[in-house]
């Protein structure tokens, strides 16, 4: 039997239409998100992926020209992390590099806001494509991977019936090289510093959030920093079997990008 008190209880949702009034409202997770999204974040193939925009098909069947990854010219891009727990795209559009967070829902790509980007201007041709592309990344209404086991092909088609191709670039790997690994975030902008016998632009590095930067006189190996853009690094750290006179004799390789995002201006 229930008692006058439980009975005052539930007297609010006996009267409203059905018992399901009566639940909670959906809690949200720790970082912030939907948790109807969680399983689709939990399942994301494109995580830890960077991909070059290759073609650009107009309704019609007409080519709309890109930078082209194969020339000279930069192309425009897209890489998908997961950035302290939350998915988040994030790329060079053309002129400026971009950021927004995503989600992955029935295997269609959805960003979760409008991106944002950096604000540097450009030719206007230039500007023009990627005012194009940022404003196409809201309107995307199908994606298809060629392979959903090791994609290297993927596909969106836009609202206004454009279609875009992008081309997979190879993840960072370590290359083989043995030796112990470390977490490192880089700085978005590197600094003049005196390395071997002469002067040279260092990475500016440190091993937590807390420390203040310092100074890497190496190189990165396969690791293509972007200005502007702060990174954390998982990275190998190796004997270089012949460093610069008077530079230190380790080397560190990339092994992954684990998070990054645009700078504060």
């Amino acid at each position: 039997m229930f008692s006058s008190a439980s009975l005052r209880r539930l007297a609010p949702c006996l009267l409203s239409i059905g018992l399901a009034a009566c639940s909670s409202p959906p809690q949200r997770a720790a970082d912030g998100q939907d948790p109807r999204f969680q399983p689709a974040a939990a399942s994301d193939i494109l995580a830890q992926t960077s991909w070059d925009l290759a073609r650009w098909t107009l309704p019609g069947g007409a080519l709309r020209p890109v930078p082209h990854p194969s020339s000279s010219s930069r192309p425009i891009t897209a890489s998908f992390i997961h950035d302290r727990g939350s998915p988040l795209m994030a790329g060079f559009a053309g002129c400026n590099q971009y950021s927004a967070p995503y989600t992955i829902a029935n295997g269609l790509l959805i960003l979760r806001s409008h991106p944002v980007s950096t604000m540097m201007a450009c030719a206007p041709q230039a500007m023009k494509l990627e005012q194009d592309f940022l404003a196409g990344l809201t309107r995307i209404t199908a994606t298809s991977l060629d392979n959903t086991n090791n994609p290297q092909r993927m596909t969106w088609v836009l609202s206004t019936g454009d279609t875009l191709d992008f081309g997979r670039r190879v993840d960072p790997v370590a290359g083989g090289q043995i030796g112990p690994t470390k977490l490192v975030y880089v700085n978005s902008e590197r600094v003049p510093c005196s390395a071997g016998a002469g002067r040279a632009m260092c990475y500016q590095v440190r091993d937590s959030a807390s420390q203040p930067w310092q100074s890497w006189y190496g190189e990165i190996t396969g690791f293509n920093f972007q200005p502007g853009i702060r990174y954390r690094l998982r990275v190998v750290e190796v004997q270089d079997p012949n460093p610069p006179a008077g530079a230190s004799s380790l080397r560190w390789v990339l092994d992954a990008v684990i998070e990054q995002e645009i700078a504060a201006r």
